[in-house]
């Protein structure tokens, strides 16, 4: 991969994000667009610079690059103070604080220096790319990227077209991530789309457990860890309701939501419904995944080696 990529933005993600397009053999220019002095915005950059070899020499020390990948990775990023002409660049990721004014006031400024054909992407974990859209000249070549932190060594990165995103912008992204290695998901415009939409309930149900007395911040660290972080690694959330079976869902919500008094906790309707269809998972043939023929067998078969795999790597590292 030969493209010139702009990354706005030197801050963590920001930094984490060039440094994956440079190994991905992208040219990429690291832009500072903060209004301070030109010795501060220097410090800025050799701080990202730093902070960039670290990582990599990291990647490295864990083997999961060649060291001998360091260096040219390194020597692919250029670093920028304000936009100045960005006219090759392919694609330009936005990676600035979370504020609406501040991209839409970035992209509009931008539009102005970059080729007609660029795509723009926006990192925003919750602005919805609508209301960032028609900031840019030519929306349609518009759309969220939104990279989790740390955006070098987590493969998800969530692709989510606005209104007006053209469907060939969006097939362009996708392969563009897959070439740099990373896991795309398409994702409908929505409120914290998937990962952060998830993770606020999560998070935020491990801190009542800590307020109620119920654990210590260190045993729900070490539960999710050793439970349900383990597992989703390998299973997915929809493959492990259908394995463990929709009625458990069912019933298990239902307990909850009655023991704590707390209506959060009652079955989504969708669950209600499959409910209703008897689709529970590979015991009936077909939950939210089809199960027939052989494929029941194959799917806990697949499961079951993962995890084992996953087991022997935890075992493995920890001698």
């Amino acid at each position: 991969m030969s493209e010139t990529v702009a990354v706005l933005g030197p801050g963590r993600i920001g930094r984490q994000i060039a440094l994956t397009f440079a190994l991905g053999g992208c040219r990429v220019l690291l832009v500072d667009l903060k209004a301070r002095s030109v010795a501060d915005s220097e410090l800025v950059l050799a701080d990202a610079r730093r902070e960039i070899a670290r990582d990599l020499t990291l990647m490295a020390e864990e083997q999961v690059i060649a060291e001998a990948d360091v260096a040219p990775a390194l020597a692919r990023i250029e670093e920028r103070v304000g936009l100045g002409d960005l006219a090759a660049c392919a694609f330009v990721q936005e990676a600035l604080p979370e504020s609406v004014d501040l991209k839409r006031a970035t992209f509009k400024r931008l539009s102005d220096v970059i080729s007609s054909d660029a795509i723009v992407a926006s990192t925003s974990s919750t602005i919805s790319p609508s209301h960032l859209a028609d900031a840019v000249t030519k929306p349609e070549r518009f759309l969220v990227a939104h990279w989790l932190n740390p955006a070098h060594i987590i493969p998800l990165v969530e692709v989510v077209p606005g209104q007006l995103t053209a469907p060939a912008i969006v097939e362009r992204t996708l392969r563009l991530l897959e070439g740099l290695g990373k896991t795309p998901v398409r994702c409908a415009d929505s409120p914290g789309f998937i990962g952060p939409r998830i993770q606020v309930l999560l998070m935020n149900e491990a801190v009542r457990l800590v307020e109620e007395g119920v654990a210590t911040p260190e045993d729900v660290d070490r539960a999710f860890r050793a439970g349900m972080g383990f597992r989703f690694a390998s299973v997915g959330i929809f493959e492990f309701i259908d394995w463990g079976g929709v009625d458990i869902l069912y019933r298990a919500s239902r307990y909850m939501s009655e023991a704590l008094g707390d209506d959060r906790f009652k079955p989504a309707r969708l669950v209600e419904r499959k409910m209703a269809y008897n689709e529970l998972g590979p015991k009936t043939g077909r939950g939210f995944f089809d199960y027939s023929g052989e494929r029941r067998e194959t799917f806990e078969t697949t499961k079951i080696r993962a995890l084992l795999r996953q087991l022997k790597r935890d075992r493995e590292s920890a001698r």
